[in-house]
């Protein structure tokens, strides 16, 4: 039977052989972690195999389908709406705005969400130990059970963080490398302006100016303005539609210089203005 355990995030844990293959659209963005087992995905018609130790997750508005292949162990971290409303969240898990970028920028590494986030082998092994504590904790809520859950929630974020960012995944050789290196390093610094520039990139990445914008074009069909513009509006539509963020307070977030300015660009971008949902 599952176990419905904490809120504002939602930790279930199944232990089956069983589970419903019935395609499922997600109204929330979830981490599973697969202790024990093995067994398939099924994203946009694409089979993705899993095992033991793997950890994947799911996004909203996305229909996926898990079956499983053997009695196993999976748990499921739910992140309900209300994790996204920092001004409320903060008063039940003490994360900082720093944390609930790196857990936006996880959520929005899209490259990432068809395959295992964890592949480095260190890391992995400290994963099995974080959610072992993790449900513990939320099964007995002892004394400080809150503090404890929130500190190794954030302990494997920064795991996921690192193995996205570090990619050890693509090889050094791969053509595309560090455009997917390039990619990571945007969109985690995507509220430091600073580091955005095509200046800043260039000496980041060991390339002239000039090379590195004519090298995103190519690569991505888009300038630099227009991708780093367009994540922005992704972002904002997570806002939008998933807390009660004014859209000055979204403008303002997201650095755009006003509301007026921000809807422009939602705008020139969509087709359309921005509105609440």
């Amino acid at each position: 039977m599952p176990r419905n355990i904490f809120q504002p995030l939602e930790i279930v844990t199944y232990d089956t052989e069983v589970l419903d293959c019935s395609p499922q659209a997600d109204n929330y963005f979830e981490l599973v972690f697969v202790e024990e087992g093995s067994g398939h995905r099924m994203l946009d018609d694409v089979q993705v195999h899993f095992h033991t130790g793997d950890l994947f997750m799911h996004i909203p508005g996305e229909k996926n389908t898990i079956c499983l292949e053997e009695h196993s162990r999976i748990h499921f971290i739910r992140f309900q709406q209300l994790l996204f409303e920092a001004t409320t969240v903060r008063n039940v898990l003490p994360f900082s705005t720093e944390q609930f970028k790196k857990l936006e920028f996880i959520l929005y590494s899209e490259q990432q969400h068809k395959q295992s986030l964890i592949h480095l082998k260190s890391d992995k092994v400290s994963v099995f130990a974080l959610f072992n504590v993790l449900v513990a904790e939320a099964s007995h809520r002892r004394s400080y059970a809150d503090s404890n859950i929130t500190l190794c929630l954030l302990a494997l974020l920064n795991m996921v963080a690192r193995n996205i960012l570090e990619s050890n995944y693509v090889q050094a050789t791969h053509p595309q490398a560090i455009t997917h290196d390039v990619l990571h390093y945007i969109n985690y610094n995507i509220y430091e302006s600073d580091k955005l520039t095509i200046e800043h990139l260039a000496r980041e990445f060991h390339i002239s100016p000039d090379d590195f914008s004519s090298y995103f074009k190519r690569q991505y069909h888009v300038s630099l303005k227009k991708y780093i513009l367009t994540y922005k509006v992704k972002l904002a539509d997570t806002r939008l539609l998933y807390t009660r963020m004014s859209i000055a307070e979204i403008a303002d977030e997201l650095q755009f210089a006003d509301a007026a300015d921000f809807s422009h660009t939602y705008r020139k971008i969509k087709g359309y203005l921005p509105e609440k949902r």
